[in-house]
Formats: C-alpha cells, structure tokens, sequence
C-alpha cells in the first residue's frame, strides 16, 4: 500500500475524486473513469476538476495530465462550475468542498513511522 504524497497530482486528483464522490453519493470510480460516464459522473469530474485548479492551484495542464485528460476539457470544466457559482447554495457547498480539500491536501503527509503525535489537552 502505498501512502498519499499531497504533492504528487495523481493523489490530489485522487482525493478530490474521492471527495466530490462522497459528497455527491457517488463511487470514486465514477468520478475517475477513463470514459465520460454517466451524466452525474461527467459533472462530478468537472467540480474535481475545478477543485484542484482553483483550491489547489494547479495548472490547467496538470490537472488535465492527472486526471487523463485534455487540457481544453479541464478549461471547460473551469468555465462550467464557475457558472454554476452564480447559484448561493451551490456556491457555499463548492466553497465547503474546497476549504475541504485544501486542509486535506496541506494535512495529508502523516507523520514519520514511528512519531508520537499527542494531542493537547
């Protein structure tokens, strides 16, 4: 098993399939699918998409290479869910889901095998 390297972009990519999916009741698979998938999968790879380009800020290019894509499919993604912004609840919950990755991203090194970690209390 190999462990989650925040900056490796195929795990960025990863983890934000993997959150996208969960917030939508979806499989991650279905975020990640070679093909375009279902309807909802389609959209749930665009807000991926969208996460790690504007939550991470990565390039558009890197986003298309993590996720097997074409860089104009990872802008047109972009473009789509900043529309969709326009829309207050779907702007707070893409606001949530970005503040999520984000922590995650920044967080996901764990600490050295073999490293007490205490918490305060």
């Amino acid at each position: 098993m190999s462990h989650f390297d925040p900056q490796k972009d195929e795990d960025r990519a990863d983890l934000a399939a993997a959150l996208t999916a969960f917030a939508l009741g979806l499989k991650a698979e279905d975020v990640q699918g070679g093909t375009r998938g279902s309807r909802s999968g389609a959209r749930a790879r665009q807000i991926a998409m969208y996460l790690l380009r504007a939550s991470l800020g990565m390039s558009l290019s890197r986003v298309a290479r993590a996720f097997g894509r074409d860089r104009s499919t990872v802008s047109y993604a972009c473009q789509v869910i900043e529309d969709l912004r326009d829309d207050p609840d779907f702007d707070i919950w893409i606001e949530q889901l970005s503040v999520g990755l984000s922590s995650v991203a920044v967080l996901g090194a764990s600490p050295a095998d073999g490293e007490v970690v205490r918490c305060a209390g």
